[in-house]
């Protein structure tokens, strides 16, 4: 660490990622703002529309709303199924 580099080479992440030190800092300013705009653990999650898909992953026109669960509990899984 130095005057000029106050950031420990240890912590230089931009480096281990082979950006550079703009870009690193315009990466953690969009995740700072996605962050806020993550429902925190034990809030309601936002409520959602989404097409039910058949057991071999083929769409069946079927709809499935979150909220229409509301009190039960219920497991998410994000994914590609291609």
């Amino acid at each position: 660490m130095t005057r000029n580099n106050p950031t420990p080479p240890s912590e230089r992440y931009w480096d281990k990622w082979h950006i550079s030190k703009d870009e690193y800092d315009r990466y953690i300013d969009a995740k700072k703002i996605r962050d806020k705009r993550v429902p925190k653990v034990g809030s309601i999650a936002p409520d959602f529309n989404i097409e039910k898909l058949d057991k071999k992953g083929h769409r069946t026109g079927e709809m499935f709303q979150l909220s229409s669960t509301r009190g039960k509990p219920v497991a998410i899984v994000f994914g590609s199924f291609t």
